[in-house]
């Protein structure tokens, strides 16, 4: 479990799953793929990251990729995505852990793979809070690339030992900021994980 002696200079969350919850996930992005391997194109190894490091919408997405969709399909997940966003919500404890970290003048950051046109969730609960955002679709890295974290503890001029990464994906938030010397914590919600796991942000404060 947590060992609430541990006191980071940084806190870093991972975003969805951990600070954010999909109420409808209807897979745009996986939908275009799909459309692009039934109209020849065959699928590539790194598409998934391809998709979370470019700087654009979805159009962009496909363009960059080589995917010649119809309008009629582009504008179909695009509403896809924003129905997705609308659905999006806030897990319970969030906000007091925020809030108390805040008070206590902990340094916080968002960092997570994502495909750009999500990271509007990060504007609509959070803009409040002094989080930096370390994105994927910003950086040009995803996790568990060790250059992804190292992004964050060279822009935020810290050691990597003097850092706490907090997430729900054992790979990518914990294995992966362990690589670079960070400390990191599984989010369970289950209840269910491996060491050196949390149910609830709220172990944390």
């Amino acid at each position: 479990m947590y060992n609430q002696k541990i006191k980071p200079d940084v806190i870093i969350f991972d975003l969805f799953g951990t600070l954010v919850d999909f109420g409808i996930q209807r897979h745009p992005y996986r939908e275009l793929m799909k459309y692009a391997r039934n109209n020849g194109r065959k699928p590539l190894p790194d598409d998934a990251r391809t998709i979370m490091t470019i700087d654009g919408d979805i159009r962009h997405v496909a363009d960059q990729m080589g995917i010649n969709a119809p309008e009629t399909f582009i504008l179909k997940l695009i509403e896809d995505i924003d129905c997705e966003l609308e659905s999006l919500a806030i897990f319970d404890d969030v906000i007091p852990v925020l809030q108390q970290l805040q008070k206590q003048n902990c340094r916080m950051a968002i960092c997570s793979n994502l495909a750009k046109p999500y990271g509007k969730a990060i504007e609509r609960f959070f803009s409040q809070y002094p989080l930096e955002k370390y994105l994927s679709y910003q950086c040009g890295f995803i996790k568990p690339e060790a250059a992804m974290y190292s992004t964050i503890t060279d822009a935020m001029n810290v050691e990597p030992e003097r850092c706490l990464f907090v997430g729900d994906t054992y790979i990518a938030d914990v294995l992966g900021p362990q690589q670079i010397g960070m400390k990191s914590i599984h989010l369970c919600r289950s209840g269910f994980g491996r060491e050196m796991n949390i149910g609830s942000l709220s172990s944390l404060i």
